[in-house]
């Protein structure tokens, strides 16, 4: 077992709740039908209506990551023109519940990992990027982890290296990783833009293999745009991840030099990959595992001989 569990609630979250809030603080709201229910790491996101969604931090962190979706995101993507829940209103605790909560749009749509993107969608994900990746004011977030240059993060893809070798023994190429992520760390960090850093597949809607919806950005902070898009290359994979990056170039993307990915991009970016295909692949949930599995087959860090335990 990995110690990338999923960490218990500390707050119970049902339909009951969710009405009580309602009708305490959004009357209008209170007979909606109350349907499907998401648990997310942080988030429980539960759809009320056609259209619309509860979402309740369930850990004292998430509330903590609340504040960047329900402070920031707002006025950083009004303009924004892919599909993503910005908050329509937002709760105030009470005696009932701890922390501030949100009403949203409620997305249509398939997690990408289980219905991956298509070449279209991987180019319209590019574009959404390119849109993100904006600069960021001196007082915007930091990610405590994902906004720290590459070179002060190899400690932790050691860490994890070591875990998958424990647990999958030579079949670990854990030196090719360590070359790749070294050659990023040596570049010179990206301009510094806003960046969600947590573009995996539970985070990513999709309908017929279009883009329906971007979500999450608890994470979202100041960043190299190479974090996204390495995250991104784990996502698609190489054989989509070129329609990506040229969408994301002609789209103006702050990592993309006279309308292409230079080679310290490229660099920069496959370290990432590496760091994030590490991670999923401890996470003791299948989807993320098997995304991170397949990323690092394709970098070149799993030997695909033998079948994955």
């Amino acid at each position: 077992m990995s110690d990338l569990e999923m960490p218990p609630a500390e707050v119970h979250i049902d339909e009951r709740l969710v009405r009580a809030l309602l009708r305490s603080q959004f009357p209008d709201l209170a007979k909606l039908p109350i349907g499907s229910s998401h648990e997310g790491w942080v988030n429980v996101t539960i759809r009320i209506g056609g259209d619309l969604a509860v979402r309740l931090p369930r850990r004292r962190l998430g509330a903590a990551l609340t504040a960047t979706e329900l402070d920031w995101i707002p006025r950083v993507g009004a303009a924004w023109t892919f599909p993503t829940p910005r908050a329509l209103h937002v709760g105030e605790p009470n005696e009932r519940y701890p922390w501030r909560w949100s009403i949203v749009p409620w997305l249509e749509g398939k997690s990408a990992y289980e219905a991956p993107l298509s070449a279209d969608g991987a180019r319209e994900l590019g574009a959404a990027l390119a849109q993100v990746h904006q600069p960021a004011p001196a007082d915007a977030p930091v990610n405590p982890f994902r906004s720290r240059p590459l070179a002060d993060r190899a400690e932790r893809l050691d860490l994890r290296l070591e875990a998958l070798e424990v647990e999958h023994g030579d079949t670990i190429r854990a030196h090719v990783a360590r070359e790749l992520f070294q050659a990023g760390a040596r570049e010179a960090p990206g301009p510094l833009t806003w960046t969600h850093l947590d573009i995996h597949g539970n985070n990513i809607l999709t309908r017929d293999g279009h883009l329906a919806g971007l979500l999450d950005w608890g994470d979202a902070a100041v960043g190299d745009p190479a974090s996204d898009l390495g995250q991104a290359l784990v996502l698609v994979g190489r054989a989509n991840f070129g329609e990506l990056t040229r969408a994301y170039a002609k789209a103006g993307g702050a990592a993309a030099t006279d309308g292409a990915m230079s080679e310290s991009a490229r660099k920069r970016i496959e370290a990432e990959a590496v760091a994030y295909a590490a991670l999923l692949g401890g996470v003791d949930q299948e989807d993320h595992a098997a995304a991170g599995w397949a990323a690092l087959v394709e970098l070149g860090v799993v030997d695909p001989t033998p079948p994955p335990p």
